[in-house]
């Protein structure tokens, strides 16, 4: 037997409550809730809706009132219907002392859902390269979509809305089965126009595969400035039809990492200001939506920390995507939630879009403690975001670029599974060296894997110029591109089993000369390589031996060029199991050397610490669940001072000692706050 709470019983005595609440006040909208049509389409729902957030009158600044429940794009009498029924809702919303807008969920369509009761037309569908289609998903470039797109936006804009979310449905990659599109008719006509060349999807892909490797990289540089052109044009679309009807509408847009598409965050976010500059807002997302990898969290961050690094500097509102779906409670903590929203800020956002209450019009009852520890939470985001600000992160920086989707497979099918050379070098954020998510904060730069290809010489020069931390396979790539000789190295052989790292005698490695590190080879597969030192300035820092302990040879060297820039290759596992107390020391002491000193800040002592450095302050995250004990921290900075506060209202006074802060112990996954007192 099922019991449903009344609505008396689930308001209790705020349904009573009647009188208008402010939301508290901030430079940046602080905090969203993304709001289900199964809230907002009946009355008693909506009646139930405002009672919840009279009920915690600080917890929020704004609401967002999804279109639809399912994700494919709905014919346009019901969106007109939608639109004529929130235009009289949110003036309501407005009276609680929160700003109201419009969610797109679907403008193209994400994926195959619902497709009988969504929209039907013989209108062309995205199409990969082997011409399947996604039945949910319509092509951007098509011009009845276009017409669609106008229609859309210009009944969301005459609901007078505060705001219009435009989601991450509009992108080029991820449509159901399909993983990169669109290769349909139009689109290789729209890339002959561009490009002065007519393909087949056939003679396309061999141009992406085929010849030599620059001009395959030409190729694929050329069709990524297709893909940002085709989601340009559609936003153009879409900001004139928006802004006739109010010049002045914020217009924001939902990402992912838009590797396929480009990337073109800065271009994108201009054209949806329009010629009167109206405000735009972004919303970056990443995957993470339960407890079961808690490490997931961190992985998203730094996915935000990248995409709130490229946005220009007009961009305030940038609101951090937390969503818990499919919205049942105990799968994501609260804790992990209000956790998860200040590392966002941490990283580069300014605020959180919170998308965690039930889609189903069901009573909140089973939301309270959640929105009881959101609110709790509340003060802290609010002071990271006035403490970071806009600030670049500073720290080591994994290379990247809006060109790196080229630096897949190489030399293989650029078009089939692949993965980016990009997150592995993150590794070292768990072991408590800063990350920097733009070239303007780097230290020292990380070059792994493939990640050379994308940039052209002249910036690589600039890169090793300064200091540089890489894997064999960025050593193959520099190589190919014949710049190989700023390493001081080459790779010689490599080992698929057995092998096992030794660090030398070297000032780097600290007092762990002869400690070791046995990845276990037969288990998780790395080859071990072999460098050979091609001067005599290049200096060994560790060698690899087999299991009855035969040397076999240098696996991680250190050079100074002739630019004037310092580079250490790493030929043993170079991202992947370096939480051990010598590796973790060594790196440590590295990439110090490798910023000539200049690395802002660095975990000294033995903890499973991220740290993010920003506009001259500190957040320290324990990804751990254990809690952080005789935590240090070397500081690179004169200010004697220092002040420690986390997310539930701990107040400490910190004092730099020799370069070196020591921090009260830290609870597990918790995060805190360091700054000058």
């Amino acid at each position: 037997m099922t019991t449903r709470l009344s609505r008396r019983a689930f308001l209790g005595s705020a349904a009573l409550a009647t009188a208008p609440v402010a939301a508290s006040s901030t430079a940046f909208p602080l905090a969203c809730f993304r709001i289900g049509t199964a809230w907002w389409l009946t009355d008693d729902r909506f009646e139930d809706l405002l009672a919840f957030f009279r009920r915690f009158p600080h917890i929020t600044n704004e609401l967002a009132f999804f279109t639809s429940e399912t994700h494919p794009p709905l014919p346009l009498e019901i969106l007109r219907q939608r639109a004529a029924r929130l235009a009289k809702l949110m003036p309501r919303a407005r009276q609680l002392g929160l700003k109201a807008g419009i969610n797109v969920l679907a403008t193209i369509g994400h994926h195959e859902e619902n497709l009988p009761h969504s929209l039907q037309t013989p209108w062309q569908r995205v199409m990969d390269i082997d011409g399947n289609l996604c039945p949910g998903s319509y092509c951007p470039a098509q011009p009845e979509l276009l017409d669609y797109a106008r229609q859309l936006y210009t009944a969301m804009a005459a609901a007078a809305p505060d705001f219009i979310w435009l989601d991450d449905d509009i992108r080029l990659a991820g449509h159901g089965k399909l993983r990169l599109t669109c290769f349909c008719d139009r689109c290789l006509a729209n890339f002959h126009h561009e490009a002065g060349q007519a393909f087949t999807r056939a003679t396309l892909a061999d141009a992406f595969n085929g010849g030599s490797l620059q001009t395959r990289l030409l190729w694929r540089r050329r069709w990524l400035e297709h893909n940002r052109n085709t989601l340009n044009r559609l936003f153009t679309e879409i900001e004139k039809a928006a802004h006739a009807v109010n010049p002045r509408l914020e217009l924001g847009f939902m990402t992912g990492d838009r590797f396929w598409e480009g990337y073109a965050f800065a271009r994108w976010a201009r054209t949806l200001a329009g010629p009167n500059k109206a405000p735009v807002r972004w919303r970056p997302g990443g995957g993470f939506y339960s407890d079961e990898n808690l490490t997931g969290l961190l992985g998203k961050a730094n996915d935000l920390g990248r995409q709130a690094a490229v946005l220009p500097p007009e961009i305030t509102v940038i609101q951090s995507e937390i969503e818990n779906f499919p919205y049942q409670r105990l799968r994501k903590a609260a804790v992990t939630t209000v956790v998860e929203a200040a590392s966002d800020i941490a990283a580069g956002t300014t605020g959180t879009a919170y998308n965690v209450l039930n889609m189903r019009p069901d009573p909140l009852d089973e939301y309270l403690p959640l929105a009881r520890r959101i609110a709790a939470a509340r003060p802290f985001h609010q002071l990271l975001q006035q403490t970071f600000q806009r600030a670049k992160a500073e720290g080591l920086w994994p290379a990247w670029n809006q060109d790196l989707q080229i630096a897949i497979n190489p030399s293989g099918d650029w078009l089939a599974p692949g993965r980016l050379p990009l997150t592995e070098p993150y590794t070292l954020g768990e072991i408590g060296i800063p990350i920097a998510y733009h070239s303007a904060g780097r230290s020292a730069t990380a070059l792994s894997r493939t990640a050379p290809l994308a940039f052209t010489p002249a910036e690589l020069e600039q890169i090793f110029r300064g200091g540089v931390l890489m894997d064999v396979d960025a050593w193959q790539a520099l190589n190919q591109l014949g710049l190989a000789h700023w390493t001081g190295v080459t790779a010689v052989s490599h080992f698929d089993v057995d092998m096992i790292e030794e660090l030398d005698p070297h000032p780097l490695n600290l007092h762990y000369a002869g400690w070791s590190r046995d990845c276990r080879q037969s288990f998780w597969k790395e080859p071990a390589w072999v460098l050979r030192p091609t001067t005599d300035r290049t200096t060994v820092l560790a060698h690899i031996h087999d299991y009855a302990g035969h040397a076999q040879g240098p696996t991680m060297t250190a050079y100074e060029n002739e630019l004037g820039g310092r580079v250490v290759v790493q030929g043993y596992y170079p991202w992947s199991q370096v939480h051990s107390l010598a590796k973790s020391s060594q790196l440590k002491s590295v990439v110090g050397w490798l910023s000539r000193g200049t690395l802002p800040a660095v975990v000294d002592s033995y903890s499973r610490l991220t740290l993010w450095y920003r506009n001259q302050a500190l957040a320290v995250l324990n990804t751990s669940l254990d809690p952080a004990e005789d935590v240090r921290i070397r500081l690179n900075s004169t200010t004697t001072r220092w002040r420690l506060r986390d997310l539930d209202g701990a107040d400490h006074a910190l004092e730099l000692q020799n370069g070196t802060l020591h921090l009260p112990k830290l609870a597990p996954w918790s995060i805190s706050l360091i700054t000058k007192a």
